[in-house]
């Protein structure tokens, strides 16, 4: 009878509620290693390349650089964001409220300035004035020759674009600081990496199915970004193809509408 009364009972009982997802807050950022440096620093100067096309044009029509300089110009521009971007101390601050989101809206905006009709332009003119009269004065003064004078031009052009976008950056910061509540990122090792659900048998060795989306999940979710992820061949093929096409049509647009 017991064993009856017991029974009726747990059949009536509603089920027991799953337990809320371990997460935990992300730890102190350090160095990348440098594999994950490598392709960020190719990143960045497909990127640099893509927002120099229209200087670069402007340079080679004028007639007045040397188009070697301006390249490797951008390229150790590159380089040197790639390595600044991978640091510990600039990881670190990242990880502080509003930093991470700050930076990606400046430097979305700076990209996308490069595909609007004379944006790339209006924002590239004032640094490019200053950056030639840099470049002359190292010429006519210091007896700089016309690489040197133009790799000169080259990094104080894209030193100055970089502190307009760096204000930026801190303008927007600002605006979350003073409007926005700051919510620490947590994160849980056990979530589907397909739609977040919690998978209480997932483990470092183990494969779970999602029961919410069907994704079949293997081992635990590092959350890493693309660029950690994927493999070599598709970095450079999906890097270099959005690189060529981003030239392409920054130059077009200012053929068309410069």
């Amino acid at each position: 009878m017991t064993a009856s009364a017991d029974a009726t009972a747990n059949a009536k009982s509603p089920p027991t509620a799953p337990p809320p997802p371990s997460t935990r807050t992300p730890e102190p950022a350090d160095r990348l290693s440098t594999r994950a440096t490598l392709r960020r620093c190719i990143l960045w100067v497909v990127i640099a390349y893509v927002a120099g096309t229209t200087s670069f044009i402007l340079g080679l029509t004028a007639n007045q650089a040397s188009p070697t300089a301006m390249l490797l110009g951008i390229l150790l521009y590159g380089c040197f964001i790639g390595l600044a971007s991978s640091s510990r101390g600039f990881r670190r601050r990242l990880q502080q409220p509003f930093v991470a989101r700050s930076f990606k809206i400046g430097y979305g905006i700076r990209l996308a300035a490069c595909i609007v009709p004379g944006a790339a332009m209006a924002v590239d003119m004032f640094p490019g004035m200053l950056a030639l009269m840099a470049g002359e004065t190292l010429e006519r003064e210091v007896g700089f020759g016309k690489f040197a004078s133009t790799l000169a031009s080259t990094l104080v052009q894209g030193t100055l674009i970089n502190i307009l976008i760096l204000l930026a950056v801190t303008f927007v910061w600002l605006l979350q600081k003073m409007f926005m509540e700051w919510k620490p990122p947590t994160h849980d090792p056990q979530a589907c990496a397909g739609c977040g659900y919690h998978l209480e048998t997932l483990a470092e060795d183990t494969t779970a199915i999602c029961p919410e989306c069907g994704r079949t999940n293997e081992g635990l979710n590092d959350r890493r970004a693309w660029i950690d992820r994927a493999s070599w061949p598709k970095f450079l093929l999906v890097v270099i193809a959005s690189g060529i096409g981003g030239m392409l049509v920054q130059g077009g647009t200012f053929f068309v509408f410069g």
